[in-house]
């Protein structure tokens, strides 16, 4: 893509994205969400310790993709940061032909969430529907099992979550964190 937005294909393989999205329908413990431009259903992996294994290894995944958009986007080291770690790990489900979307909006709007400086959207499944879209650029994400999504969280990357017509969408979401 451009802009700073880059996606990469197979990050995953298709049995683990599988086996995410069985763990996710079986889990107890999902989220409903809904609120203004929101509405999906979300696990935050980092609280169960069931999931302890799968937040290993989806931040090796992350962490070997935060190199390759590093060389793609060209970015010099005094340009990233030196300390940073990951926000808690969520998944989460978007139902299709339902009320559930992501509106247009961005992710770094207060001092609390100013930390977040790359977001990462990993697709479970493809799906025709349901894309990432950055209206403002004219530019969408297709949902594919296995791709990573990621981008800058701040205003020039206004982003929607759209939402998914002949199945549900399930994204791995996190982004990385400014530390001190």
């Amino acid at each position: 893509m451009n802009n700073y937005i880059q996606i990469y294909n197979n990050v995953i393989s298709n049995d683990y994205c599988d086996e995410l999205r069985e763990k996710f329908d079986s889990f107890p413990f999902n989220q409903d969400v809904e609120q203004g431009p929101m509405s999906f259903t979300q696990i935050n992996l980092n609280s169960h310790p069931e999931w302890n294994e799968d937040v290993k290894k989806l931040s090796y995944f992350f962490t070997k993709s935060i190199e390759q958009y590093k060389q793609d986007c060209a970015i010099m080291p005094e340009m990233w940061p030196k300390d940073y770690a990951f926000e808690e790990f969520r998944i989460k489900r978007y139902l299709a032909n339902g009320k559930d979307h992501f509106g247009p909006h961005v992710d770094a709007v207060s001092k609390e969430t100013a930390i977040r400086f790359l977001v990462f959207f990993l697709y479970l499944d493809d799906n025709d529907k349901g894309e990432t879209a950055f209206p403002q650029l004219g530019l969408a994400s297709p949902c594919k099992k296995g791709s990573l999504l990621m981008f800058p969280p701040l205003w020039p990357w206004l982003h929607a979550g759209n939402r998914p017509i002949d199945k549900s969408k399930y994204i791995v979401g996190s982004y990385l964190h400014y530390q001190a």
